[in-house]
């Protein structure tokens, strides 16, 4: 039989030794502060450092908003401006063109009175015109205008003049065909003689009553020319004529075109 032997003698305190305790493990020892001191006052520097510009940054972007804002208005002032000298030009334009209207509507008048003065003046002695028709002739149309060029004014229609009447003789036909050539109210080298005849002179003489019962031979009063001669009126406007139309009595005119130069608009 085995025996169960059991020793018990370390149980026993008198039998207990020391056992030594472990010793803690030594860590790093700190001999000087002064690199953890300035670590975290570089770390704070460095924020506040950060902190800084960003409050100076807002505050710049604050006042760059209020610039921007105070430009906005400052552009709206002045686009409202805009619009007014806009509409201001277009005024004037309209006005321009009114008086330009107004200066080629005067300008291009000839009163009849002084053109019937005229002719009256350049009639010789033996010389009357019995009819004056007047007619327009459309100039020929301009030719159309290249490409990216503005279209040319429609040409002025020509103003002619038919007179006709009776003279002495034909010399005296060509002195007054002569003279209404050399006027300034007609077109140069646009006066022409369309007809020139002989005729019986539609003139009679007629005796007063007489108590002697012999009625007295009357003599024949001698031929006439009857002639007939084309002219055209001269393309110059008044504003050119103002001497010969003020000659011609045509006052109220010349004042008018004498304001408008004055005005700067002729």
């Amino acid at each position: 039989m085995y025996g169960l032997d059991i020793n018990f003698l370390k149980d026993r305190p008198e039998y207990k030794k020391d056992v030594p305790k472990p010793k803690p493990k030594a860590g790093p020892a700190i001999q000087d502060p002064k690199p953890i001191f300035i670590g975290v006052g570089s770390a704070l520097a460095l924020n506040c450092v950060v902190f800084g510009a960003l409050l100076y940054l807002g505050n710049v972007n604050s006042n760059l908003e209020e610039d921007l804002a105070e430009k906005n208005a400052e552009l709206s002032k002045l686009n409202a401006e805009v619009k007014d000298i806009e509409a201001i030009k277009t005024k004037a334009k309209t006005f321009e063109e009114e008086a330009d209207a107004l200066a080629t509507v005067f300008n291009d008048i000839k009163p009849w009175s002084a053109l019937l003065g005229e002719l009256g003046s350049l009639m010789p002695s033996g010389v009357k015109v019995a009819r004056i028709e007047q007619k327009e002739q459309k100039g020929a149309a301009p030719p159309p205008p290249a490409a990216g060029q503005e279209a040319p004014p429609p040409p002025k229609a020509t103003t002619i003049l038919s007179l006709s009447g009776i003279a002495n003789s034909y010399g005296e036909v060509n002195d007054f065909l002569l003279l209404l050539d050399r006027s300034p109210f007609f077109e140069e080298g646009q006066t022409k003689l369309l007809s020139a005849t002989k005729k019986a002179n539609p003139a009679r003489l007629e005796l007063k009553s007489s108590q002697s019962g012999l009625a007295p031979q009357l003599p024949e009063l001698p031929q006439v020319v009857e002639y007939r001669i084309e002219t055209s009126l001269n393309s110059r406007g008044a504003s050119d004529l103002l001497p010969q139309l003020k000659e011609r009595g045509a006052i109220g005119l010349v004042d008018r075109i004498e304001t408008l130069k004055e005005k700067g608009v002729i």
